[in-house]
């Protein structure tokens, strides 16, 4: 009667076990020299090849040269992997042992969840970082305030792509299944956010005017119509709406806005998802967690 009063009386968070728990993934990604090297070689892949690559083509996109446009976007790529990586320690840790002892503890499962997903989001903070060392070699130019404001949104980011994961980790039985899964999930999620591309602007190019007038045309019944030495383009309103149904499009909408000042999303929105999505995020993981717990 008197354990059961206790276990009553137990604080739902910890602050031991959220430091212990957030302490062990910043550990596992210290000694995991793969994701470090993962985060630049995306960096140098799609920022300095793919930037400067089809930057000869495409001049510009709203006035932001293309490997300055997709900077934020690379960041974006590397929060998303980082995250989904931390969350499918999960399920090694099932396969091993170790999360049943954490489960079979009397730790409260709230503070379990948010210090493994407090975790997560550093992790894909400093893998989100690697790419804005890179900023001055694009021309995007870095103030303090920006840096701030950056690491906050990336923050937020991963905080609610890791509690997606672990959400989808405590109902896989494999470490293999959720690796498939996580592919079909960064890639939707990235490609369908604005990141190499915008939902509409002005783009500048090379040659865009010296097409024949059958192409021209064509072109024209798509809604890419020529404007000086660009063209004005818009999504198919099908890739639009699911553009706007995209958590991470709001997400990475402001933190272009916070980087390179320019956004198409409404900035109400982009707050909005950024503060509320991640803390439905935790309680959701946690009560994933916990149902694991009661199996």
């Amino acid at each position: 009667m008197t354990s059961l009063k206790t276990a009553k009386r137990q604080p739902v968070l910890d602050a031991g076990v959220i430091a212990i728990m957030w302490r062990r993934e910043m550990r596992r990604y210290v000694r995991d020299r793969s994701q470090p090297f993962g985060a630049l070689s995306r960096t140098v892949l799609w920022l300095l090849i793919l930037g400067f690559g089809l930057g000869a083509a495409l001049r510009e996109i709203e006035g932001y040269t293309y490997a300055q446009y997709i900077l934020p976007g690379v960041i974006t790529l590397n929060v998303l992997f980082a995250s989904l990586q931390s969350a499918i320690a999960l399920v090694w840790d099932r396969e091993v042992g170790v999360l049943r002892e954490v489960l079979v503890s009397p730790a409260p499962m709230l503070s379990v969840a948010l210090g493994k997903l407090l975790g997560g989001a550093s992790v894909a903070l400093v893998q989100g970082t690697i790419p804005l060392l890179f900023a001055p070699i694009v021309g995007v130019r870095l103030t303090l305030i920006s840096v701030l404001l950056a690491w906050l949104v990336m923050f937020s980011m991963g905080l609610l792509v890791t509690a997606l994961g672990v959400i989808i980790a405590s109902r896989m039985k494999t470490f293999e299944g959720f690796g498939s899964i996580s592919n079909g999930i960064i890639q939707p999620l990235y490609f369908l956010s604005g990141s190499i591309f915008p939902l509409k602007g002005i783009i500048g190019g090379v040659g865009f005017l010296d097409i024949p007038d059958a192409l021209r045309a064509e072109l024209r019944r798509l809604g890419i119509h020529a404007v000086g030495g660009g063209w004005v383009v818009q999504l198919p309103g099908w890739i639009q709406a699911l553009v706007y149904l995209n958590p991470i499009s709001y997400e990475l909408d402001l933190l272009r806005c916070v980087l390179l000042r320019f956004q198409q999303l409404p900035l109400l929105a982009d707050l909005a998802i950024a503060v509320v999505l991640p803390v439905v995020g935790v309680v959701a993981a946690s009560r994933a967690m916990g149902a694991t717990r009661i199996k």
